[in-house]
């Protein structure tokens, strides 16, 4: 089945999920009988000019990730560069899908909430990493996703790699799922290891985890429990079919932690994790974030370093655990590409050929 695509968003994940479409190519095609066939791209400078390149015959790949990387704007590939506007291509590219990876906005989730929009209403299936138009309207994407038989896989969204959303969709179908637990953020997890690891100082670790470049220059996001708070909403509101809100989410980061609270827990034999929460009380849906402490026995004491986990309680099976999840770009392109064989594997995506 020959499927074209459109690239909304050329940073870092848009250009290693071109590698990985690239690379990947002919695996794709001898496995699920799938030929991914990028007709369009397009990002936006900081001053806010549209930058792309389009051909209906598609786009060489390769030759598309060198005039980015060498000329830095994808408007000078070869023959088909141009400064078209993402709203342009999703209506006229003749794309049976977007892949939309444009940089998260946590104040309106723009533009990949219109983008994602545009998409879906012109009949386009929509695959995206951004969690930003999620946190705001995915019921509503949802829904109308459904009412227009396109596909919608955000699961690259929620703690990249670790495959929280495809395994309570598809692993656990059925099987009632009661509540969610997770370590969701690489970063805050990092920290926490090192301070009961080598003893050092909460602002010591985070400074080794901005040297490693898995903390972000301003890292409140990670350190106030924000983002684990943003995965645990998108995952809570899809898998238990709720509609609820961030200011749901009672959120507490590890900022306050000390080497007396670590040391503390290690007397118990204990060790603290920075946990998000997702359970039924008194028959009312009630979100957490904040720091846990966590015994031997339990699943997530030894989870440690950029490590995620997530573990369902479930009616049917009990309690299922995820390991793994490292947060970087490559990863994110990869979550990406499972989205897209999974809406074709369950008839969400269809072409040609």
């Amino acid at each position: 089945m020959k499927v074209n695509a459109l690239v909304v968003g050329f940073g870092n994940i848009g250009q290693n999920l071109a590698a990985v479409l690239h690379r990947d190519a002919d695996y794709l095609h001898r496995t699920f009988g799938l030929e991914i066939r990028v007709v369009g791209a397009v990002e936006t400078d900081p001053r806010g000019e549209f930058h792309s390149a389009f051909s209906p015959e598609g786009l060489d790949l390769k030759e598309l990730l060198e005039t980015r990387r060498e000329r830095k704007v994808i408007s000078s590939y070869p023959r088909a560069g141009g400064h078209l506007s993402s709203e342009y291509l999703i209506h006229n590219s003749g794309a049976q899908i977007m892949l939309e990876s444009t940089p998260t906005n946590l104040q309106d989730g723009q533009p990949g909430l219109t983008h994602i929009k545009a998409a879906i209403n012109s009949g386009i299936s929509v695959v995206t990493s951004n969690k930003g138009p999620l946190l705001f309207a995915l019921k509503e994407l949802r829904k109308q996703a459904a009412e227009r038989g396109v596909g919608f896989g955000y699961s690259a969204a929620v703690a990249g790699a670790l495959p929280i959303i495809p395994t309570a969709y598809y692993s656990l179908a059925g099987c009632r799922i009661t509540s969610i637990e997770g370590i969701l953020n690489g970063t805050c997890n990092y920290i926490l290891t090192q301070m009961a690891e080598t003893g050092a100082t909460l602002e010591k670790a985070l400074a080794q985890a901005q040297q490693m470049g898995i903390a972000e220059t301003n890292p409140k996001l990670d350190i106030q429990g924000y983002d684990t708070a943003f995965k645990l909403l998108v995952a809570t509101n899809s898998i238990m079919d709720a509609d609820k809100k961030i200011s749901d989410v009672k959120i507490s980061g590890i900022e306050h932690v000390t080497q007396q609270l670590i040391q503390d827990a290690k007397v118990k034999h204990q060790l603290l994790k920075l946990v998000g929460r997702a359970n039924q009380v008194d028959g009312a849906l009630e979100m957490t974030v904040g720091v846990e402490s966590v015994d031997p026995g339990h699943p997530f004491y030894s989870v440690n370093g950029i490590w995620k986990a997530v573990l369902f309680n479930t009616k049917l099976l009990g309690e299922v655990v995820l390991l793994g999840g490292k947060s970087n770009p490559q990863l994110a392109a990869g979550a990406m590409v499972r989205d897209i064989v999974n809406l074709v594997q369950n008839g969400r995506l269809t072409g040609s050929g």
